[in-house]
């Protein structure tokens, strides 16, 4: 095989699995020099239990691996425990005792593990200098996500990777992971990445003066993303002075990324998992408009009709693809409640003001509670959308919890009044489709 062109050694590695490219650079020097870059996968995921930043660390400052990663997965969750016993416990009453407490010791062990590794690692921010200085070397470094509310692939108990669907059972110290997320920043310094995403990032870390300071020093190379993707949890936040300090401090930072052609903005209040976030786009960009903008997503937000139509309107000579709404912090039986919520105007002043306003936009989509504030006016609308398609724009099959009592409807006919006109379908005009 040594006789073979470099460009078909190649081509026989990028069919080899993890396990089996070590075995074949082991049957010549040639397929060992050759197979150097398939030892890691494009993506590092580094777990908060096991010595993942040390790895991390040392394949960076590998002269023949560090070309290897490209994109950096942190995962930071962690699990109540109480929490996730109770709801493993409830999920699976239907099952025989006997085989329900087996499975569930097996789940405990497995939990008290992680534990332990967790406390021998000891938490991110320890290890920022190191963090900074893996990332710092890795030349083709482009994309970075922090995950607490997803449970890794690499966890294989299912009653684990049950318990991080549901929201009340994921854990966060919410000063330890200040601490963390400054670390991430302070690694990313200089940093020019692609894209870069937290799916749960406290709001009041930009209301206290320290935190907001330290991002926005390191924040100075959003300048280069193209996607941003923030799911932001107000739980943190005590009063509307401390909100509108927030508000104003989170704008600051994504004003940075003025590059963006994806943008992604979702508030999950997890010590009120039903409520939207009152959000002012005013206070949050004060005018500052996004010049490449194709692709923006809008989720858990109460809001006013004119604020939002002058939000979106500033972005028609862009924008394409438009969701509004989504999952929310539902629990997996539940129906989607990460809606948008109206407590000035009307979803039909909206959609007609859309028409006009978003000509280049080819795709809209709508997902959970869409409710206005005034009920007794007849010009109050309420709807409940079910998904139609992913993030990705992918189809996705219809839930199980669509159900007709729940009056779920597609968004479908309210997509093509914006692209295309015709009979508003809101209101009475509008049964559910499952009914």
């Amino acid at each position: 095989m040594d006789s073979l062109p470099v460009e078909l050694l190649r081509l026989i590695y990028s069919y080899c699995d993890s396990e089996s490219v070590p075995n074949l650079r082991a049957v010549s020097p040639t397929l060992a020099d050759v197979g150097y870059e398939y030892l890691l996968s494009p993506c590092f995921t580094a777990l908060n239990w096991r010595l993942d930043i040390d790895r991390l660390h040392n394949v960076a400052l590998h002269e023949r691996l560090r070309g290897s990663v490209q994109s950096i997965n942190l995962f930071l969750g962690e699990l109540s425990y109480y929490d996730a016993w109770s709801t493993s416990w409830n999920q699976h009453f239907v099952i025989a005792p006997e085989e329900r407490a087996e499975l569930m010791t097996k789940a405990r062990m497995e939990f008290d593990k992680i534990e332990a590794g967790r406390k021998t690692v000891g938490p991110l921010h320890l290890r920022a200098d190191d963090l900074r200085e893996a990332c710092s070397a890795l030349p083709n470094l482009r994309d970075l996500e922090v995950s607490f509310a997803r449970c890794p692939s690499t966890v294989e108990n299912t009653f684990i990777r049950e318990a991080f669907f549901w929201p009340n059972c994921r854990k966060l110290d919410r000063d330890e992971t200040y601490k963390n997320l400054d670390a991430v920043m302070f690694a990313l310094h200089g940093i020019k990445l692609s894209s870069f995403k937290v799916d749960r990032l406290p709001l009041e870390t930009f209301r206290l003066k320290d935190h907001a300071k330290h991002w926005y020093t390191h924040a100075q190379s959003f300048d280069s993303l193209t996607k941003l993707d923030l799911t932001l949890d107000p739980s943190g936040l005590r009063g509307p002075t401390s909100a509108f300090r927030a508000v104003n401090g989170l704008g600051r930072i994504l004003q940075l990324a003025k590059n963006v052609t994806h943008l992604r903005l979702a508030f999950h209040p997890y010590t009120s998992e039903h409520s939207r976030f009152a959000l002012n786009f005013g206070e949050l960009f004060f005018g500052f408009t996004y010049p490449h903008l194709t692709d923006l997503i809008l989720e858990g937000v109460s809001c006013d009709e004119e604020d939002l139509k002058e939000f979106l309107g500033r972005h028609g000579a862009t924008l394409v693809r438009l969701r509004l709404g989504g999952r929310g912090l539902a629990k997996p039986f539940e129906a989607s409640h990460g809606g948008i919520h109206m407590y000035e105007g009307t979803f039909r002043s909206l959609f007609t003001g859309l028409r006009t306003r978003l000509p280049k936009l080819e795709r809209m989509h709508l997902e959970g509670i869409f409710d206005c504030e005034h009920h007794d006016l007849p010009t109050h609308e309420t709807y409940n959308f079910y998904p139609l398609t992913d993030e990705n724009w992918e189809e996705v099959p219809t839930p199980g919890w669509v159900q007709s009592s729940r009056k779920t409807i597609s968004c479908e006919p309210f997509e093509q009044y914006v692209l295309k006109g015709g009979m508003y379908p809101g209101g009475s005009a509008l049964m559910p489709e499952n009914e």
